[in-house]
């Protein structure tokens, strides 16, 4: 007996089974690009296939309709999703993950809707695009009592597709989804401004009757967050959040790349026939953010650029500032200002007449 105790095979360790992931059809890119109905690529599929990778595992992808997601991760029909934001009137025993990173909810207008600065600039009854069973905190409110009204979208794209025909004058749109699409057919017809209405939390569900331990796959999220993996990805799929800012009591609502790079090079000097026009550099992170992103320009041809200018004192380059604090106490300060900050540092005294 003792002689075949010890000739007899290891126990080998099993498998984890599959990861099975819901993927909302209401998303777009850069979460989730479709090809054919079908998941191609994108920040969304990279995520989850690094947590099953966590698992020694490997991910099993499935489309489904947003509204049917969180009763589809109840009743254990699949193990995780990610993007989805808790629905207010949902009591759920779903696992939820710590915000992994924030997704800027912006309102955003037609070229014949009138900007706004604030919600409450907003007629009565006013129609807001929206994503179907997608629910939006900061508005719930306005939604419940009538005072804004939605029309939902089966998905981003289509929502797009839908401010561009003016089907109605607004939507509500995340950020990182406006700048992956900025100078696509869908966006020609929208206008520059942008008023930031909040931030959503970017999370993850875990199933209760997950075939992989709920807890597990927590931690596989927490792990990726700590060791830099999301910001990578994060830093591959999106742009910076940068927003080109004046004073809410300047009178520019808008502005274009042309008319930016136009300024910023000394080309012109007004956006508005009887007001000069005082352009801001910050010297923080977001400078080099703003030269390749918005004037398309290296720091050195942003230099030679001024070079010929300067001769003879005939022109002067923009103000330069030391940091975004800065740029941004001159801005509340001076009304015929324009600068550009990261999109945190936008409060109610500044609007935004321009992101990348």
């Amino acid at each position: 007996m003792s002689a075949a105790l010890q000739t007899s095979p290891p126990v080998l360790a099993q498998t984890p089974p599959p990861l099975r992931v819901l993927l909302p059809q209401s998303l777009s890119a850069p979460f989730i690009l479709w090809r054919d109905n079908t998941p191609a690529e994108g920040l969304d599929l990279d995520l989850v296939r690094a947590v099953a990778e966590h698992l020694h595992s490997r991910a099993e992808l499935q489309p489904m309709p947003r509204a049917r997601v969180e009763s589809a991760l109840e009743q254990g029909e699949a193990d995780l999703a990610c993007n989805i934001v808790p629905s207010p009137r949902y009591e759920t025993s779903l696992r939820w993950s710590a915000p992994l990173f924030d997704l800027n909810l912006m309102l955003v207008g037609h070229v014949s809707a009138a900007p706004v600065d604030a919600l409450g600039q907003l007629a009565s009854g006013t129609v807001l695009g929206t994503l179907q069973g997608h629910p939006y905190p900061p508005l719930e409110a306005l939604f419940g009592d009538g005072r804004l009204k939605r029309d939902d979208a089966l998905s981003e794209d289509r929502l797009l597709r839908k401010l561009a025909l003016n089907r109605h004058p607004y939507g509500l749109l995340s950020r990182q989804v406006l700048s992956w699409h900025a100078g696509s057919e869908s966006m020609s017809s929208l206008d520059q401004w942008r008023l930031p209405v909040g931030s959503q939390a970017y999370r993850c569900a875990v199933s209760p009757r997950s075939r992989i331990e709920p807890r597990l796959v927590l931690e596989a999220l927490e792990q990726l967050q700590q060791r830099g993996r999301i910001e990578q990805l994060l830093t591959r799929h999106t742009k910076p959040a940068l927003a080109v800012v004046v004073s809410t009591q300047s009178s520019v609502r808008r502005i274009n790349r042309q008319q930016l790079s136009e300024l910023y090079t000394g080309q012109r000097q007004q956006l508005e026939a009887s007001t000069v026009t005082a352009p801001l550099m910050s010297a923080g992170p977001e400078r080099l953010q703003f030269l390749q992103g918005v004037l398309q320009l290296s720091a050195g041809q942003y230099r030679s650029s001024w070079a010929a200018q300067q001769f003879g004192g005939r022109r002067s380059p923009p103000l330069e500032l030391r940091d975004a604090e800065s740029t941004k106490s001159h801005l509340q300060r001076n009304a015929n200002a324009i600068g550009y900050l990261p999109l945190s540092l936008v409060d109610a005294s500044l609007r935004v007449v321009y992101m990348p």
